[in-house]
């Protein structure tokens, strides 16, 4: 049941980072294209927005059959560390927001990106060491949609995912967090209407006043 209002009582605040801390998604989309040589199709670019390095290049091998998945891997990698060196920008009241909560509350940083990639961004920002857990999808098994690094940052944590709350862009996290048991925060035109509550942005005034306590 979709609601109006944050849950108060909390064990930890769990964080996407592409799209929801960090606007990199033009930097994905970006390095997307020149592994493609062009534009991508609509059905292309809505995988590949929240999509694991995986899943991109998954894509790319049902268009490009003959091409080596090593290979291309690798190039994937070399053209996203272009596109996001020196480019990140936060999301609209993403700085406020942790520095805020991490003084009350563990929270951590969950995403489908290389962990890597995940800290680089991180402290492009400032905030690396203001995360309790920062979890990248080569950490575990299975990427969102897959409920593994939801799970496995709460045990790090040791807290129950079910008194999290997980914060998200992409229908492949909102998926990854319900499939967890947390509480969803749905963030973004992507999902609108949907998780268990849902904001434009960041600088909702629901977010900038909610005061969570453990």
């Amino acid at each position: 049941m979709v609601t109006t209002h944050l849950p108060e009582k909390v064990d930890g605040v769990l964080f996407d980072m592409d799209g929801t801390l960090l606007d990199t998604l033009s930097g994905w989309r970006a390095a997307s294209e020149q592994l493609w040589g062009g534009s991508l199709t609509d059905a292309v670019a809505a995988d590949v927005d929240g999509g694991t390095v995986d899943d991109v290049v998954e894509l790319y091998l049902r268009d490009h059959p003959q091409a080596d998945p090593q290979v291309t891997t690798e190039r994937l990698v070399d053209l996203l560390d272009a596109n996001l060196a020196d480019n990140t920008k936060p999301m609209p009241g993403a700085d406020r927001l942790v520095r805020r909560l991490a003084a009350h509350v563990p929270i951590a940083v969950v995403s489908n990106s290389l962990t890597r990639l995940v800290r680089d961004g991180l402290a492009s920002q400032g905030w690396l060491d203001l995360f309790d857990t920062v979890l990248g999808v080569d950490d575990v098994p299975a990427g969102k949609p897959a409920p593994d690094p939801y799970l496995a940052a709460a045990r790090r944590m040791g807290v129950d995912p079910a008194r999290c709350v997980v914060i998200e862009d992409s229908a492949f996290g909102l998926r990854a967090g319900w499939a967890a048991g947390a509480w969803v925060l749905a963030l973004g035109d992507r999902l609108k209407g949907q998780g268990d509550m849902w904001v434009p942005d960041l600088e909702d005034q629901r977010v900038t006043s909610w005061e969570p306590y453990r």
